[in-house]
């Protein structure tokens, strides 16, 4: 029987500072959520990936203050949808958070947003010390957060069904030379992008730098005059980049795969200061992975195939976070069911941040976020085994397949270059490579010469970039 010691002060020692649980903070920004998701862009690339970014800093952030740590965080650019808006028309808001304390993080958030914060008033900030947080918190709020987002984005789909484009074809017959004239138009700029990087490699010793092909190439130059400007000023940092690819992307840091990170929005000196310490979580990452592997059974830990890029210690806090939740489950006497056989080195499972969904991947990898509790995550796999291995299976014949239509793609319509986003899988991308094919005799002259990027939507981006979605009319 446990007995409440009392302090001098009077204070009992079951009573304690708490901090929100991950629940209370996916509540009380679910309104946020709502204005800022990145799916609500679809037509609008560029407002799409500046909130892609911010949201993911914003995740990291949250999640180093839920582990009590401090990270800088820079200013926070958000486009928001409003009812009251036309469409295309967004607020832009940028949120400086320089806080250490979550709840205040939280409503900086909200505030900014001019989104009400009466759910975080309400909850106490002192709160007897009952054990562990109940699990069913985290699972209610998410599912209640995923059923009405779900609703939301069904509804827009209908809406932007009813003003779709209806033929692929017209729409290329009307935008392709638009396209052309505008990368002409941005030939200057791309220049000066090519001799920017060859400036930087020759004077710094840099392996190679490249960027997401999603950004305003006049963002591209930006950042590299920003990192050119920095080296200048700042040259005894540069040491660090030598032999080094460079990255401009969503994040600073360096990625799973040793590459340095600059955020394209905020290029800071200080962020190069940092890169050794970034190194050393790189070279943690295997222990990790290693370990959490043999308490699976041995299933093998990957990335996902077309996952966000994440920072090396993000990743391993992530893969520490989900360790420490398996541990506990065996702790406590659980075991794996009967039916899950003795080895999965078959089968993948990909860590991501915790305010991720628990799914099977349409290429076969279990996705986890860190936050899910054991008992669910092994459970999940339990059920879903031969879902992964079917799809596992399907991918390694689609991604073959996916590369002879590639090419057949790209020189029979003569384009200069033919990409897609992260999110099309390769047997979506068949879909639209053999669809494309069909129409080769009412499109080919209009498709010559120019850059074919498959996406979701319909767009010519400034740079003269056709964007088609996969599954065109």
């Amino acid at each position: 029987m446990f007995c409440r010691l009392r302090l001098s002060c009077g204070c009992p020692i079951g009573v304690f500072h708490r901090k929100l649980s991950s629940a209370e903070v996916s509540t009380a920004l679910r309104p946020f959520y709502f204005r800022v998701h990145p799916d609500l862009f679809g037509k609008y690339p560029e407002q799409r990936k500046i909130n892609e970014i911010s949201l993911q800093q914003l995740s990291a952030l949250l999640e180093a203050q839920q582990s009590s740590r401090n990270i800088a965080t820079p200013i926070l650019p958000f486009y928001l949808r409003k009812n009251d808006m036309p469409d295309g028309q967004f607020e832009l808001v940028k949120i400086k958070l320089d806080s250490n304390d979550l709840r205040e993080t939280v409503v900086k958030v909200l505030n900014a947003c001019d989104i009400s914060t009466s759910y975080i008033d309400k909850i106490p900030r002192m709160k007897q010390d009952k054990g562990r947080l109940v699990r069913e918190e985290f699972n209610e709020a998410y599912e209640k957060y995923k059923d009405e987002f779900d609703k939301a984005t069904r509804m827009k789909r209908k809406v932007d069904e009813k003003k779709a484009i209806t033929n692929v074809i017209d729409w290329i017959s009307e935008n392709s030379q638009q396209a052309k004239e505008k990368y002409e138009s941005t030939q200057a700029t791309r220049g000066q992008v090519k001799s920017l990087i060859e400036q930087l490699c020759k004077t710094y010793g840099i392996k190679e730098v490249k960027y997401d092909s999603g950004w305003n190439i006049s963002h591209i130059r930006g950042a590299l005059q920003s990192l050119t400007s920095m080296a200048s000023q700042h040259p005894q940092h540069m040491d660090n980049l030598k032999d080094r690819t460079i990255a401009l992307g969503q994040f600073t840091g360096v990625s799973l795969d040793g590459d340095v990170y600059l955020n394209i929005i905020d290029v800071r000196h200080d962020s190069l200061k940092k890169v050794s310490q970034e190194d050393s979580a790189l070279t943690e990452i295997p222990q990790y992975e290693k370990a959490l592997s043999s308490i699976l059974r041995n299933i093998h830990i990957c990335r996902r195939k077309f996952m966000p890029k994440v920072s090396a210690a993000q990743y391993c806090s992530h893969l520490r976070q989900l360790i420490t939740s398996i541990g506990d489950f065996y702790g406590r006497g659980s075991k794996i069911p009967d039916t899950v056989p003795e080895s999965l080195q078959k089968y993948e499972i990909v860590v991501e941040p915790e305010a991720g969904p628990l799914m099977v991947s349409p290429t076969g990898q279990f996705i986890t976020p860190s936050s899910c509790p054991a008992d669910e995550l092994i459970a999940f796999i339990a059920k879903h085994l031969d879902d992964a291995m079917l799809l596992l299976t399907e991918y390694s014949i689609n991604k073959h397949v996916e590369k002879a239509l590639y090419k057949e793609v790209k020189e029979r319509f003569q384009l200069l270059d033919l990409i897609k986003d992260d999110s099309i899988t390769p047997g979506l991308m068949i879909l639209c490579c053999q669809r494309l094919l069909t129409r080769i005799d009412t499109i080919d002259e209009k498709l010559r010469g120019n850059i074919l990027y498959v996406t979701h939507y319909y767009s010519v981006l400034s740079e003269g970039v056709l964007c088609i979605p996969w599954n065109f009319k």
